[in-house]
C-alpha cells in the first residue's frame, strides 16, 4: 500500500510509518475546511508533511488536528504538528487536554513501559500551546462545510480519554483504538479483516468497552478507519467478535491469575487464543511476518489485562497512561 492511500469521500490515509510501515494511520478528511485526525507519534510527522505537500494541501490550510486520545502513537505528534500547521485546532477529549499542554507525566507514562525504546519510537514530545486546544464535550458537533459535519462521542474501554468521530458523509468511524486494531498485512493474508481487542495499561474497562461497542453498533457505520491500521467494512461482524473477546480476555487473566500466573501467563495465553483464530486461515507459524507483527499488541493486552484485574482487587500497580 502506498504510503497516502485515497479511499474515496475526500479521506485520505497516511500511513507514519510507526516502527515500520502498516502499523500506524492518520487520516485527513478535506472539505471546504481540512482536519487531520491522528498524528501518530513525533518521529512520523515527516509523512503527514510530505503528504500535505503532494496532495497541494498549504499547512495553513489545516483547520484541525483531532486525536482520538492522549497515547502517544495517537497524539505523541501533536505538538509537532500543532508548530507545523499554524492555524490548527487541536480538539481532544476534555481528560487529555491537560497532558498536551504538559507531556512530561505522559511520556513518563511511556517510558516506564516501553524502557530504552522509548527515544527511538516516540523522540521529543512537544508541548501543544493551551489556547490551541478545544476539548468536544460528548455529542458535538464540528461543521468542515460543504454539508460535512464530523460528530463526536466520548469511548472509554480502552481508556478514559478516548473519542471515537463519526463521520455521516462516509458512514464511517475514526475509531483509534476503541473498536479494537486490524492487522493489514494478515488481513490481506486471510481475505478478510483481521481484528484484535486493545487492552493495555492502565484504563482498559472490560465494561466501558462493552458499552462502547454497543454504541458504535448503533451508529449504523459502513466502515471502520482504525489508526491501527487502514480501513475496514463488515462492521457488524468486527464489533461482535470484539464483544466475544472482551469477554473471554477477562476470562482469561481471571484464570491465569487465580492460577498463580502473571502477565507473561496471560500473554502466553492470548497467544493460544489467537493462534487458535489464525489457524481457521490456514496458518501456524507463530514466527509467520504477518503473525509476528501482532506480537507487541498481545504482550500489551496481557499487562492491561494484568493491570485491570488487580486494581479491580484492590492491589496497587504503579504504571500509568
Amino acid at each position: 500500500m502506498p504510503l497516502i492511500a485515497n479511499l474515496g469521500c475526500n479521506i485520505y490515509q497516511i500511513d507514519v510509518c510507526d516502527q515500520e510501515p502498516e502499523r500506524t494511520s492518520c487520516y485527513l478528511v478535506v472539505s471546504e475546511k481540512v482536519a487531520l485526525i491522528e498524528t501518530g507519534p513525533a518521529p512520523g510527522t515527516f509523512y503527514i508533511m510530505d503528504a500535505l505537500k503532494n496532495l497541494g494541501i498549504p499547512p495553513e490550510k489545516v483547520d484541525y488536528i483531532i486525536v482520538t486520545h492522549i497515547h502517544l502513537d495517537h497524539a505523541g505528534g501533536a505538538g509537532t504538528m500543532a508548530r507545523e500547521l499554524p492555524r490548527a485546532k487541536v480538539w481532544v477529549h476534555p481528560r487529555g487536554a491537560r497532558h498536551l499542554v504538559d507531556p512530561a507525566r505522559l511520556a513518563a507514562g511511556a517510558r516506564a513501559i516501553y524502557g530504552d525504546s522509548f527515544e527511538r519510537l516516540f523522540g521529543e514530545i512537544l508541548p501543544v500551546p493551551g489556547e490551541r486546544i478545544h476539548t468536544p464535550a460528548d455529542g458535538d458537533a464540528l461543521d468542515l462545510g460543504g454539508g460535512r459535519t464530523l460528530i463526536f462521542y466520548h469511548t472509554p474501554g480502552h481508556a478514559r480519554h478516548h473519542i471515537v468521530v463519526h463521520d455521516p458523509v462516509s458512514r464511517g468511524a475514526f475509531s483509534g483504538d476503541a473498536l479494537g486494531v486490524r492487522f493489514q498485512a494478515l488481513s490481506i493474508l486471510a481475505g478478510s479483516d483481521f481484528t484484535l481487542l486493545s487492552t493495555p495499561p492502565s484504563e482498559f474497562d472490560p465494561a466501558a468497552a462493552m458499552e462502547t461497542l454497543d454504541r458504535a453498533g448503533r451508529l449504523d457505520l459502513d466502515y471502520i478507519y482504525f489508526t491501527h491500521f487502514g480501513r475496514a467494512g463488515g462492521v457488524s461482524a468486527i464489533l461482535s467478535r470484539l464483544k466475544e473477546q472482551v469477554i473471554a480476555f477477562e476470562a482469561v487473566g481471571r484464570r491465569v491469575l487465580a492460577g498463580g500466573g502473571g502477565a507473561r501467563d496471560i500473554e502466553n495465553a492470548l497467544w493460544d487464543m489467537v493462534m487458535g483464530q489464525v489457524a481457521e486461515y490456514g496458518f501456524k507459524d507463530r514466527e509467520h511476518p504477518a503473525i509476528k507483527f501482532m506480537g507487541l499488541d498481545i504482550r500489551l493486552n496481557a499487562d492491561g489485562i494484568k493491570h485491570y484485574l488487580e486494581k479491580a482487587a484492590g492491589i496497587t500497580n504503579s504504571v500509568t497512561l
